[in-house]
């Protein structure tokens, strides 16, 4: 007998503001209501609102500015994820593989370059996906949203715009590759702490300013996930 999992509530106000947003009820640059408001709105604590929130910055669908509110921030992007979500990447084999190729000759590179352009706001934010993956290692979704969330903030600590923009065109594959190869990793419990390591160590020396090390463990990353799927006949 199937046994049902219950959503826990921040995850229901994810879905409803993201849904909100995706439906065009707001526009980029629009700013969100408080969380008092939200709160009341949807009936819940404002924990749940901040946790939902967390979500939605973690999306890349928001933007949180200390002191001012939450923002906007982008809408095509994610119109066109949750069109490929489950397409692609799930079935075809070949494109994952060609996805780790592509990802290992961009993300290397933005590692080198994060590492001597990155801001204190760029670390700041790598740290912050860093740290919602080390706690969400029983929850699939938020950890999913804070791995991608980490290789995004290392594109964009490059600062090359041009290169950004590659790297958000690519998002809705980022996301699926890094799903399905998490699906596999994480079957195995000691790979979980080896996962956050992994991201924890290239994050070290980015912030150190260590290009070459930082592209040498990019590819180590993704080089150990195209080994470890191709033992699994993935």
């Amino acid at each position: 007998m199937a046994t049902s999992v219950k959503q826990k509530v921040y995850e229901i106000v994810f879905q409803k503001i993201q849904n909100a947003i995706l439906a065009g009820q707001y526009n980029v640059g629009d700013k969100l209501p408080s969380e008092r408001e939200l709160a009341a709105q949807y009936q819940v604590s404002r924990n749940s609102i901040r946790e939902a929130i967390r979500l939605l910055e973690l999306g890349n669908l928001v933007e949180i500015k200390h002191g001012d509110g939450t923002f906007i921030k982008s809408i095509t992007l994610h119109q066109a994820q949750d069109k490929l979500a489950n397409v692609l990447l799930k079935t075809d084999k070949t494109v994952l593989y060609e996805m780790l190729e592509l990802r290992f000759i961009l993300e290397s590179q933005c590692a080198y370059l994060a590492a001597s352009r990155a801001t204190a706001s760029d670390l700041e934010k790598m740290a912050r996906a860093l740290d919602i993956m080390k706690d969400a290692y029983d929850d699939e979704e938020l950890g999913l949203q804070a791995d991608l969330a980490f290789h995004i903030a290392i594109a964009e600590a490059t600062h090359n715009h041009v290169l950004v923009q590659l790297i958000a065109s690519l998002e809705p594959h980022m996301w699926n590759t890094i799903e399905a190869t998490r699906k596999h990793r994480l079957a195995k419990k000691n790979n979980i702490t080896r996962t956050f390591e992994e991201h924890k160590e290239i994050y070290i020396v980015i912030s150190r300013g260590e290009s070459e090390q930082a592209k040498i463990l990019m590819e180590n990353h993704i080089r150990t996930i195209r080994q470890e799927l191709s033992e699994l006949s993935i």
